[in-house]
C-alpha cells in the first residue's frame, strides 16, 4: 500500500471512530470519580453517569424554522417494545437552533455536512436533557423502544417517532445501546 492511500485510510478510519458510538469509562482528574459516558453522533444521543447522577440528552429535529422555546419539565414519552411506558421531564429549557441541510442528504441528528447550497432546507434542532433514576435507566436498557412521543411546536400537539422510521432508527437504537452502556456500570 502506498503512503497516500495509507494516510487516506488512516484519516477515514479515525473519522469513523470519532463519529461512532462509544461507551467510555474514565476517571475525573479532579474528583477521582468514575465517569461513564456514551456518545452517539456528536451527542445526538448522550448518556453520562457520574457518581449517582445519570444524565441523558437527545437532539430532535423539526422541519422548518421554529421559534418555540420548550420550558423546563417538558415531557417526552417513551413506549418500549415490552409495553413499558416512561414519561421523562426535561431538566432545563430547550431553545431552538436553526440549521440548514442539503435536501439530498439524510437529515439525522441535527448535524449537516456543512455545505450550503441553493436547495438547502432549514430545520430546527432542540436538545432535551433529563436526569434519569436507576429504575428509568434499567427500563430503557431492558427493552428496545417502539415509539417516542415528543412535543410539537404547535400548542397542545405532539409528534410520534417510530423506531421503524428510516431517519430515526439509528437514533432510537443508540438510546438502547447507551442505556445498556450506563446500566452495566451501576
Amino acid at each position: 500500500m502506498n503512503k497516500p492511500t495509507f494516510f487516506f485510510l488512516l484519516i477515514f478510519l479515525t473519522f469513523l471512530a470519532v463519529k461512532a458510538q462509544e461507551c467510555t469509562v474514565e476517571e475525573d482528574p479532579f474528583t477521582n470519580q468514575e465517569t461513564v459516558s456514551y456518545n452517539y453522533d456528536y451527542q445526538t444521543v448522550f448518556f453520562q453517569k457520574k457518581g449517582e447522577r445519570i444524565f441523558f440528552e437527545i437532539l430532535f429535529n423539526y422541519w422548518g424554522e421554529r421559534n418555540k422555546e420548550f420550558e423546563e419539565k417538558t415531557e417526552i414519552q417513551i413506549k418500549l417494545e415490552n409495553g413499558t411506558k416512561l414519561a421523562l421531564k426535561t431538566i432545563r429549557k430547550s431553545l431552538p437552533k436553526i440549521e440548514e441541510q442539503n435536501s439530498s442528504t439524510n437529515l439525522y441528528g441535527g448535524f449537516g455536512s456543512g455545505i450550503v447550497i441553493s436547495n438547502a432546507k432549514k430545520y430546527t434542532v432542540y436538545s432535551f436533557a433529563f436526569i434519569l433514576t436507576n429504575e428509568e435507566l434499567k427500563k430503557l436498557a431492558e427493552s428496545k423502544i417502539e415509539i417516542i412521543r415528543i412535543p410539537d411546536t404547535d400548542a397542545m400537539e405532539f409528534v410520534d417517532i417510530s423506531a421503524k422510521n428510516k431517519r430515526s432508527k439509528k437514533k432510537i437504537k443508540a438510546i438502547y445501546k447507551g442505556a445498556n452502556c450506563i446500566n452495566e456500570h451501576l
